[in-house]
């Protein structure tokens, strides 16, 4: 039993079928004696000397359901697409926040930086002021003795 690319189309009310030729497979009757006796099927249009296409007629045809399926996976395939180009786009613009919060932190850090070392050499500076003043403090008391 072979088959090929099939489809069911009606031409003055009776079904038929495209088959490997491109041709309209004939709608045949079994008149053989057994138990298919009577029954419907599609043939090649070339027999005897024919491709060996056969199809019942009862048969369901699954193209048009195959086609559908195919139809729902690409669908599916192309929305997956989409979501992959969104969820790298989401990825890239996330690591440029990232890279511009790295370097908001280090410029964070520079500035704490300097900062620092502006309050340790404003406390040193406070301290040697305080030393300085306690000297005099002293120096003053040392003279007020002495005189």
């Amino acid at each position: 039993m072979a088959s090929s690319s099939e489809s069911r189309s009606r031409s003055n009310g009776k079904p038929h079928v495209l088959y490997f030729h491109q041709d309209l497979a004939p709608l045949r009757t079994v008149k053989v004696q057994g138990p298919t006796r009577g029954k419907r099927f599609y043939g090649c249009a070339h027999w005897p000397n024919s491709c060996g296409f056969f199809k019942w007629a009862d048969e369901e045809d699954r193209v048009q359901e195959l086609q559908f399926l195919l139809f729902e996976r690409d669908t599916r395939i192309a929305e997956l697409e989409i979501l992959i180009e969104e969820l790298e786009n989401e990825v890239k613009n996330l690591k440029q926040a990232n890279w511009k919060l790295e370097d908001d932190v280090a410029e964070m850090a520079i500035e704490n930086a300097e900062q620092l070392a502006m309050i340790s050499s404003a406390t040193a500076d406070r301290k040697l002021y305080n030393l300085l003043v306690a000297s005099w403090v002293l120096f003053a008391i040392v003279l007020l003795f002495l005189g």
